[in-house]
Parts: structure tokens; sequence; C-alpha cells
């Protein structure tokens, strides 16, 4: 039997190529070109319209807010007070994030910090841009104004131990503040020898002060006791005594601060004025944006065919040099045999059980009911719609298992009729990877019938209007389902062939298959897993990566119990990647087979 050309003789080969390109090798130009389109047009098309805006916030970086920069540049501390205006508008605007609504900070050294702002529409992008610089601004200025607060905290508590009473409202409203320390500082209150009142403060730390003050109210308000009280409902016992008293303490201090704020405004003017100049205020106001922003529709999709006419080319390159559609039309003229294969395999399978065929409808789903029940009953698992979840990964993780366990045994197992009938070998691990094929479509009813009838129960789900969340996006399916079975061909041609030379393949596979189980994320969400490792397993594992791609199109990401998942599509790069690293396993498999064939009537 023939062996396969290596990368060399290929190159060798296609240099000599001459001729026009034959119908087969003009239709492979067009799918692979049609089929990049079809991957990549729905994604560019559906891309979302946004609108884009800038404001600007100025602040004096040289000498008032200095220390928020380093050398010119902006240091840890500026960076936190960005993180806490961000904070705060996310409380404000609980959608804040993801490519529609978003809003991000560009500072420059001389202290002048662009807010972009992206919104659905002009006017929210025009809204979200003026209010996060005015937050930004804001935040600042309370930067500054905690050390104002601090100092003026420190001189009530030397006056309360020495027994003084407040004289002004002020005052008392300090000391309630430190009572229920509901202001935290970067340091502690200390007792400070130097008095000062607010009314002695210049007009710029007055209105740092306030601004610290609304600051932390709106963090009171937003954040804090309510992340008290949803704790709160889970509470018992001591616990539940602690959230009490800090519920208490802290909307006791809200107040407070409240009506220290309402004392500056009335008495003090302490107002805060976003837009007159200052040394921390929002410069420019965002313009109304005139046009969405470009999608780049017709440079996306020439990029998509051209993607797709150089795969093409490469494969009729290969083909050119290699004879591959010579082998593909040698396995086609063995379908009976293929076909007799493959039922024979099937019926084997299933011969003496009672239930048959319906072994590829039960076995997914009570091997899905076991991962339930241990993750809802030991390990707690906060999926939303968990048995859908599962089993989207459990079917194409069966698939992969019995075809490389299987494709393994594949040539060992029929090695009388290697001896004994001249075929094309390679058809021997290609009918265990099709016979799992057609178990893997033959279970796909019973997942349709399993995701309507727990999608039916979903209460968040229902409570939309809708019993069903199935998507367009399930007709990708067959395209998954192709890019798989290439791969899988390709690692049982290899392992097929390993196990005749080396006869510890079939007993290690078992146990290799049992790590790759864990390595993908089957019984749980890869994008959850923390670490550096993570993008590792993507690259290095193509069943990782289909298996995400699986529940994206059937399930949409993992979101926590309450909320409800989304199908879509997966990125197109990470589809051609795994098509890629398909298309190479196959050919090495397909390689290392032709290579060793030969061998198979010596060894077995």
């Amino acid at each position: 039997m023939a062996h396969l050309a290596t990368p060399a003789t290929w190159i060798v080969a296609l240099s000599r190529q001459r001729g026009p390109l034959r119908l087969y090798q003009w239709l492979w130009l067009l799918i692979c070109t049609l089929g990049a389109l079809a991957i990549a047009a729905p994604r560019i098309l559906s891309q979302p319209i946004r609108y884009e805006t800038l404001a600007t916030v100025q602040i004096d970086a040289v000498e008032r807010y200095h220390e928020l920069y380093t050398d010119g540049q902006p240091d840890d501390d500026y960076r936190a007070v960005e993180a806490q205006a961000l904070e705060l508008l996310k409380a404000r605007r609980p959608d804040l994030g993801g490519p529609t609504y978003a809003v991000r900070f560009a500072p420059h050294s001389d202290g002048r910090i662009d807010i972009i702002a992206t919104g659905r529409t002009p006017l929210e992008a025009q809204m979200l841009a003026d209010e996060a610089a005015e937050m930004l601004a804001r935040t600042v200025r309370a930067a500054g104004g905690r050390e104002i607060l601090r100092n003026l905290m420190g001189w009530e508590l030397t006056e309360a131990l020495q027994g003084r009473q407040p004289e002004t409202t002020f005052q008392h409203l300090l000391r309630e503040i430190i009572r229920t320390q509901a202001f935290p500082l970067n340091r502690a209150v200390e007792p400070v020898s130097a008095y000062i009142t607010v009314d002695q403060l210049p007009r710029e730390e007055l209105s740092d002060l306030a601004r610290a003050l609304e600051v932390r109210e709106e963090q009171l308000r937003r954040i804090d006791i309510p992340a008290l009280e949803m704790n709160r409902t889970a509470a018992t016992g001591a616990a539940l005594q602690r959230i009490d008293a800090d519920l208490v303490r802290l909307t006791a201090g809200k107040q407070a601060i409240r009506d220290a704020l309402a004392y500056l405004y009335r008495n003090l003017s302490a107002a805060f004025a976003p837009d007159a100049p200052s040394d921390a205020y929002r410069a420019i106001r965002a313009p109304l944006p005139e046009r969405a922003v470009d999608r780049r529709i017709p440079l996306l999709l020439s990029v998509a065919t051209l993607v797709g006419l150089v795969f093409g080319a490469a494969g009729v390159a290969v083909d050119r040099s290699a004879g591959v559609m010579r082998k593909i039309l040698e396995l086609w003229a063995y379908r009976e045999l293929i076909r007799n294969l493959v039922i024979r395999d099937l019926q084997v399978r299933y011969k003496g059980s009672a239930l048959g065929y319906l072994w590829t409808q039960l076995a997914p789903l009570l091997l899905m009911l076991v991962f339930w029940f241990v993750f809802s009953a030991f390990f707690q698992a906060d999926i939303a719609m968990f048995p859908v979840f599962l089993l989207v990964g459990l079917l194409p993780w069966n698939f992969a298992s019995e075809a490389v366990s299987g494709g393994t045994r594949s040539v060992i197992d029929n090695a009388a009729l290697v001896k004994k009938v001249f075929f094309p070998r390679e058809v021997l691990p290609l009918v265990s990877v099709l016979s799992s094929l057609v178990n893997f479509v033959l279970s796909l009813p019973m997942l349709l019938l399993v995701m309507a009838a727990v999608q039916a129960m979903y209460a968040p789900l229902r409570a939309t209007g809708n019993w069903t969340n199935f998507s367009w996006t399930f007709v990708y399916l067959p395209v998954l389902i192709g890019i798989q079975t290439l791969f899988l061909a390709g690692v049982a041609l290899f392992l097929s062939a390993l196990a005749v030379r080396y006869r510890d393949t079939v007993h290690l596979i078992g146990i290799f298959i049992q790590f790759w189980f864990f390595l993908t994320p089957v019984i749980y969400a890869l994008d959850r897993v923390a670490g550096p490792l993570v993008q590792l397993v993507r690259w290095l594992n193509p069943m990782a990566s289909l298996v995400e791609f699986y529940r994206e199109i059937l399930y949409g990401n993992a979101v926590a119990f309450g909320q409800i998942p989304t199908p879509n599509l997966p990125a197109l790069d990470s589809v051609l990647r795994v098509l890629l690293t398909a298309l190479a396993t196959l050919a090495i498999g397909y390689w290392y087979f032709q290579r060793r064939s030969g061998e198979f009537g010596e060894r077995l």
C-alpha cells in the first residue's frame, strides 16, 4: 500500500504541478469560501450598532492631586479612584458593561482624563459620558476630602475625650459618623491638637469634603446596605444578629452623612458644580455622536472570503501533491463495506439487550441524572438549567470517548479480516468513528426533549412569558459535528496504528480518556475556572473548545441560577482554530496510519 508523501515531498511535487484545476478542486475552493462566509457572516452582520462620544475631566495633577500621579503617570492611587468611580456607575446602571454599553477612562500626564462612553443610541452614549465624567470628578475630589474629614473627625474625637459637648450641628453629626463607623478611612481616626472647624476650610477643601461625604453616602445607599440586606436573607443565628446590628449602625451613619451634607449645602454653599472650573471638574461635556461606530462589514467579509480562499488553495495544493482525492474515491468505492461494518458494529453493541437502540437515549440521560444529583446534592452547583448544561456537554464527550476507545482497538479487533481480505485498512478506525457518530446523532432528539422540558419548568424563563429558549444558532450544529468528526477520525487513525505496534496503548487509553474527561469542561464551565492554565487547555485540547461551542449554540454561556442563558455563536477565530487543529490531526493521523499499515499483517 502506498505511503502518504511527507510534507517535503508535497512541496517538491507541487512545484512541478501544471495544468488547470479540476472541477472538484474548483468546487472545493467554492465550498471553502462559502463555508468561511457562512461561519463569519452571521457574526459580522449581527454586530450591534453602537455610538461613541467623549467627555473630558481636568484635574490639578501638579499640586492639589499630585499624589495621584508618579513621574507624570497615573499611579495606584489614581487607579483606585477610577475603580471607585466605575463601581458607583455600575451601581447606578446595573446593565453597564459589554460592547454596546460601556465606559473607559484615558488619563494623560497633564491631568486631563478622557472619558469614552459607548451607548446603544446617541443620547445614551452622551448621557453616559457626561455622567461618568461627573462621577470621576466627584470621586477625585472625594479622594482629597477623605483626609480633610479625617482631621475634622480627629478634632471631634479630641473634644469628646475631653468631655466637651459639640458646639454646632455639624460637629454633632461628625461624632455620630464616628460612633457608627459609617466612613471607613485608610488610617484610623486619631485625636489631634490643632483646632479646626468646617467653616474655616478654604473653598476647594470644603468642596472636597462635601464630595467625600456624597460618594460615601451613595456607596452606603447603593452598595453596602443592599449587600447586607441580601446576605441577611440567607443568614441565621449569630450571623443574622451581626448583620442586623450592622444594618442599624450603617443606616444611622448614612442618615448622619445625609444631614451633614444638607448642613454643608445650606450653610456653606458646598453643592457640587461639576462644570465650574476648579481643581477637578468636567472640562468638556460630551457632544451628541452624529453617526454610529463603523462596523467595517465590507472589510470583515472580505477578510473572511480571503481566509476561505487561502484555506481552499491549501487543500488544492495538498490534493495535487498527495492525491487526497484518489484516496477519498478509493474509500467511496468501499462505501458498502463501511456501511455494513457500521451496521454490524451497532448490532453487536446492543445485541442481547432488551432496550436495544433506546440505550442511545437512556445512557447519556442516566449519566446526566447521576451528575445532576451529585453536583446538586453535594456541590450545590449554581448554574442555570443545570441538566441542560450537563447534557449538552455529555453528548459530544460520549461521542469522543466511544470513537477514541473503539478506534484504538479497531484494527486489533478485526485482525482476522485484515489478514484475509484486501481493503483500505483505514476503513476500520473510520467505522468506529462513524458508528459513534450515528449514536451521537440518534441521541439528539432526546437532547431536544430534555431542553424543552427543563426550559418549560425554569421559573425565570416562564416569568418572561416564554416557555422555551431555543435559538436559530441550532443550525450550526452540523458544522460542529463535522469538525469533531474530522478531529476524532485523525485521533482514531493514529491510535489504531499505534495500538498495533504497541499493545499497551489499548490498556492506557482508558486512563487517558479519564484524564481527558477532566480536562474537558463537561461537568463544569471553563470560564469559571481561575488560573493561567485555562487558555492553555483551550489551545491544547480541541474537545474543550468543541464542548464550549456546543454549549454556546445550544445553551449559552454558563450563568447563575435565576438568570437566563442566551445561546450565541462561537467566535469565528476560535472555530477556525479548532477546524485547523482537526485537519492537522487528521493529516498527522492518516500519515502515521499509512506509514504503519504495511506492518499490520506481521504484527497481528
